[in-house]
């Protein structure tokens, strides 16, 4: 940045005759160490530096009634305290405040000047972008802060739009036959376990905070969606799966001594027209329709209250931290 002082000091006052009639002067390098400077410095500032390349990037202008214009080119981290509450689709304050290291108010006093604040309209920066400033008087320090709006097209590619697709692939077992068991239950893991595996990436690039963040919310939601669906065909399994007890009898001539030896258990003998015949009763476990046709609506309504609920908290979700 270029930080910019106007100052007036009558001790450098000059008469313009003695300048070829011009009321400026531009001092050479240096000067601003044999004269009165102020000594402003970055409140919140972490590390700091003058550009000095390839000469010394600062600029001395004296006019005639002792006005100093002075301008030197400073890169500076600083410090912003950051609220991450609607993360990755939050707005940040970043303040710039800088004061007098040395002098009191009865010595220096600071104002801004016509135009405080210049940025160029196609700055570009990796994550955000700055939308507007605020100017503010503290008596004791001079703040400005910077409104840096989070850019979420990174987000979107790399974390919405992929956490949407997971989602919507977790309901194509809907559409699979009941009775393929494996492919539902191989799409159902690898859904649940792509989730969590893209939730626990997107939470690694963040700070430890106590609060949850809008990033935390959508993670969850979307890992508890896809976590249902896999619970839903396990409910619907067990409705397919469903047997009952069903009898079938079957009839058979009367059977020489050493072969009754191995007939079924539960035989009763019957007459029918003068001959004996022996009658057995099998019992065996089939699959209950009923359930079938019961696993197969579960499915049905599954394909619309999914998508239905899904849509609904995108419809929640983007208008709470949006327009919250």
């Amino acid at each position: 940045m270029y930080l910019r002082q106007e100052w007036s000091d009558p001790r450098l006052a000059f008469d313009p005759a003695y300048n070829d009639g011009s009321d400026k002067l531009k001092l050479g390098d240096g000067y601003w160490e044999r004269i009165w400077t102020p000594d402003v410095f970055f409140r919140n500032e972490k590390k700091a530096a003058f550009h000095g390349v390839t000469t010394p990037n600062r600029l001395i202008n004296l006019h005639a009634d002792g006005t100093v214009w002075y301008v030197s080119k400073i890169t500076a981290t600083l410090s912003c305290p950051m609220r991450l509450h609607k993360y990755p689709l939050d707005t940040q304050s970043c303040p710039m405040m800088f004061e007098s290291f040395g002098y009191t108010m009865e010595h220096i006093v600071y104002k801004w000047l016509d135009t405080p604040v210049q940025f160029e309209k196609k700055l570009e920066l990796p994550q955000f972008r700055l939308v507007n400033f605020t100017l503010e008087d503290c008596s004791q320090n001079y703040t400005t802060e910077f409104i840096l709006k989070r850019d979420i097209g990174y987000y979107m590619i790399q974390l919405y739009v992929p956490s949407v697709l997971i989602v919507i692939l977790s309901w194509v077992a809907f559409w699979i036959s009941i009775d393929a068991i494996p492919a539902r239950v191989t799409i159902g893991l690898l859904t649940v376990l792509t989730m969590t595996t893209q939730s626990t990436g997107a939470r690694s690039q963040l700070p430890r905070v106590s609060y949850i963040k809008a990033i935390d919310v959508w993670m969850s939601v979307c890992l508890l969606f896809v976590f249902m669906s896999l619970l839903e065909f396990a409910v619907v399994n067990v409705f397919s799966r469903k047997e009952i007890r069903q009898t079938r009898r079957s009839s058979f001539r009367k059977l020489p001594r050493r072969d009754e030896e191995i007939a079924l258990e539960q035989v009763n003998i019957v007459t029918h027209n003068g001959r004996d015949f022996r009658e057995s009763r099998e019992k065996r476990f089939v699959r209950d329709p009923e359930g079938r046709n019961r696993a197969r609506s579960i499915d049905k309504f599954a394909r619309k209250m999914f998508p239905l609920g899904f849509l609904s908290f995108n419809l929640i979700y983007w208008l709470a931290y949006i327009l919250g």
